[in-house]
């Protein structure tokens, strides 16, 4: 079977991969997906799945189921791709670059739906070796966040229930035939943080009159770097970030309200609520000393992304069957960046792994970059680790 599943791979490698192209040339944003999810449907189709409906209020997303017609113990296996892109002008010299001015695959998006795509069509050209069933789930609005959340609401894991699930990501951190895997966290969890300063107005060249708020709100941000330093163990992750400021007067004024807006970053529901009861006290005392009024408002957005360890095992023990993967590498932090795929492992075991797409020798270009790129050739080893893990799975007793 082994070699069989190989060299199938290696026939329909080079048309998933021009399926690649074309959806990097006509990238779109978070629930605008629709000639993506035309393509997708199109190519399923073609595959003769047996059903196949959209999801969301946008309609972009897609779950398609295909039932096995050989014998096993009739488990089913899901599989989730994200196929959105990123508002982001590409500069990464590609040949087959975007053709839209501002948006961008910057985020490996498709290659995901590329091999997801590839791997429901091995699956259905193995279909006669398993039974149960196997769903394909290509996930709209990664980046915006929402897709995961409908694809939840619209009960993708149940009629027949989802026994795990797995999904990969593209990371530019390792080489093409490198894959990377984590036994707890793969992402963090994500709230978002909403801080108000308010003051009083006086003239610059008479601040004892007035109340800085740029002052407090500089002395805030200051202040919470030092959670994740000096109130979280070591052995722990979580992180503070302001990525907006906004507000004041003039040069020649202070006390106008400033706005800070970020996002606190997570693996543990113990350090979520440590820096939710922390990041108030901070602000509102730091606050409190320069006579500002403080408004702080924290919004829950992503949990964390934890996997089952027998699925990273199952990752781990087929990869090493698969001749084109040199090695397997035990990552070790997670990405503190959140991905709703942590939706689905929140419902049912699974696992998310990282698919090295940096060339031999070339240049490291991160996630959201402007020359993210990635190499061709990940493609295929992302179809067999995907169709071998289904197999696997679905054959076990």
């Amino acid at each position: 079977m082994k070699e069989v599943l190989a060299k199938k791979v290696q026939e329909i490698a080079p048309e998933v991969v021009e399926w690649r192209h074309r959806i990097h040339r006509n990238p779109e944003l978070s629930f605008q997906e629709f000639e993506t999810s035309a393509l997708i449907e199109e190519k399923l189709r073609s595959f003769n799945i047996d059903r196949i409906r959209r999801i969301g209020r946008s309609g972009t997303g897609i779950c398609a189921e295909l039932y096995g017609t050989g014998k096993g113990p009739g488990r089913c296996v899901g599989i989730r791709a994200d196929i959105d892109a990123l508002p982001i002008q590409e500069q990464s010299g590609v040949p087959y670059a975007s053709t839209k001015e501002g948006i961008f695959h910057g985020c490996g998006h498709d290659s995901h739906t590329a091999i997801l795509l590839g791997t429901a069509w091995l699956l259905s050209e193995f279909r006669h070796t398993f039974s149960g069933c196997v769903k394909f789930f290509f996930q709209h609005a990664e980046e915006e966040l929402g897709g995961g959340r409908e694809f939840m609401e619209a009960g993708v894991l149940e009629n027949p229930h989802v026994d795990g699930v797995m999904a990969l990501h593209a990371l530019p951190d390792i080489y093409v035939g490198e894959i990377g895997v984590r036994d707890d966290f793969m992402t963090a969890g994500v709230d978002l943080l909403k801080i108000t300063v308010e003051g009083k107005q006086a003239h610059g060249g008479y601040p004892h009159y007035g109340v800085d708020t740029i002052l407090a709100a500089s002395s805030i941000v200051t202040a919470l770097q030092s959670l994740g330093s000096r109130e979280l163990a070591p052995t722990d992750c979580a992180i503070v970030t302001f990525g907006r400021i906004e507000g004041g007067i003039s040069n020649s004024y202070i006390g106008g309200p400033v706005h800070l807006e970020g996002s606190i970053r997570y693996l543990r529901k113990t350090t979520q609520e440590l820096f939710h009861r922390r990041v108030r006290e901070i602000a509102e005392s730091v606050g409190q000393g320069l006579r500002a009024k403080i408004s702080v408002e924290i919004i829950p957005e992503m949990i964390p992304t934890c996997v089952d360890r027998k699925w990273v095992d199952r990752i781990r023990r087929v990869s090493a069957d698969i001749n084109s993967v040199e090695r397997v590498l035990d990552l070790p932090s997670p990405a503190m960046g959140g991905d709703d795929y942590a939706y689905f492992l929140e419902k049912t075991p699974g696992v998310l792994f990282r698919l090295g797409v940096r060339s031999k020798g070339g240049a490291h270009c991160p996630t959201h970059s402007i020359n993210f790129y990635v190499d061709d050739q990940a493609v295929p080893i992302g179809m067999e680790i995907m169709a071998a893990a289904a197999l696997d799975a679905l054959g076990e007793e």
